[in-house]
């Protein structure tokens, strides 16, 4: 028996193509590989699989794969379910901002869907005409036992405003990865990202690092995002979400007090050929256009996003977009390795192709907002 690689066929195939290259995602070799090269749904001559009456079969995907958009999976069965769910009047919402995979069974599919209806409520006074953001968390029928269709009617698990949330945000360094979670729900969304240059001990004498700093305390706030909403002219009138960082002063009578500052540091859209997931930018983090629009709907929704940059990987989350490996961006000495000096070109630091192999996340140092080393790492060299 022959199989097409449509959404028709490729859902009858469920069983044997769309379960194994899930389970294939388990490896970053074949993270990247997959990412390249969508799986083709091919079917065997041996009669089909039965499929059981029941939805309670086991859940076979890679749980770091959790909150990774449909279509990055590589795979037409659940591209197939991600346009579905796009649709206008399907969900019965204004708009769909994205649909990322939850649980991946025989028959069905559970998929979390960040979607617009005026239903939802938020605190944001600025409305999107589209209506207020939530989250609908789907079971989706797929390959369906009568064969009249390959994408069943999906149910709705339960549905909430994002104000009813509590979102955090983490990104890692130096695999170039933002994890964005729900504690109470378990939602998830992972995006790829592209950040800041390697600097080679320019900045900082004998100090491997990344133009883009780290810290433990930081905020994505409203306030600062709406300001900077369609600024600067460079990033074609797309969000820009700049990250406020923790301060603590001490005023005269001893006492200490906590506020958030806005960094030069933010979120926007790749300005190059296109978005590549590495060590590219001056500092500020690059992301897809879906990726920004989606993320800047979260902080415009009306509760502050706590978030932590990190060096290290997330060891729970993993992301198909093929990481850049064979070039980088490094800041540029202009000076010697014994007295290293920069240059600026127009504001931002200039720099150049750097030397391979890329570093190891273990051999980057953590800098500070103030482009310091970060001291609990210093003491321990």
């Amino acid at each position: 028996m022959n199989c097409n690689t449509g959404v028709r066929g490729a859902a009858r195939c469920v069983s044997r193509s769309l379960l194994p290259v899930l389970l294939a995602f388990a490896s970053s070799s074949a993270l990247a590989s997959e990412a390249s090269s969508p799986a083709q749904a091919v079917c065997p001559s041996e009669p089909e699989l039965q499929r059981p009456d029941s939805i309670d079969s086991p859940d076979t995907l890679d749980p770091k794969l959790r909150g990774v958009a449909l279509a990055d999976l590589g795979d037409p069965v659940l591209t197939g379910v991600s346009t579905y769910l796009r649709m206008k009047g399907v969900l019965d919402v204004g708009a769909v901002l994205s649909t990322s995979i939850v649980e991946v069974h025989l028959d069905h599919l559970v998929v979390d869907a960040v979607v617009r209806a005026p239903r939802f409520t938020d605190t944001d006074e600025k409305k999107d005409k589209a209506g207020r953001v939530g989250i609908m968390r789907l079971t989706v029928p797929i390959g369906s036992l009568d064969g009249l269709s390959d994408i069943g009617v999906p149910v709705t698990q339960w549905e909430r405003s994002l104000v009813d949330m509590n979102l955090t945000y983490r990104v890692s360094i130096s695999e170039w990865m933002g994890v964005i979670d729900d504690a109470q729900t378990g939602f998830r969304r992972v995006w790829p990202l592209g950040g800041g240059s390697i600097d080679r001990g320019v900045r900082v004498a004998g100090y491997l690092t990344s133009m883009t700093p780290t810290t433990e305390d930081a905020i994505l706030e409203k306030d600062y995002a709406w300001r900077e909403l369609h600024s600067p002219w460079y990033f074609r009138n797309k969000p820009y979400l700049p990250i406020s960082v923790g301060r603590t002063f001490t005023r005269a009578d001893g006492t200490s007090y906590h506020v958030f500052a806005e960094s030069n540091i933010a979120f926007h859209i790749w300005q190059d050929k296109g978005f590549e997931r590495g060590y590219f930018s001056h500092g500020c983090m690059r992301m897809r256009d879906e990726d920004l629009t989606e993320l800047s709907a979260f902080v415009f929704a009306g509760k502050d996003i706590p978030m932590k940059l990190r060096t290290p990987e997330i060891p729970d989350a993993d992301h198909p977009f093929p990481f850049d490996r064979t070039k980088y961006w490094q800041l540029k000495n202009y000076g010697t390795a014994e007295k290293p000096k920069t240059r600026l070109k127009y504001m931002l630091y200039e720099t150049e192709l750097g030397t391979l192999p890329l570093p190891s996340s273990d051999e980057i140092m953590p800098m500070s907002f103030d482009e310091k080393p970060v001291r609990s790492m210093v003491a321990d060299q």
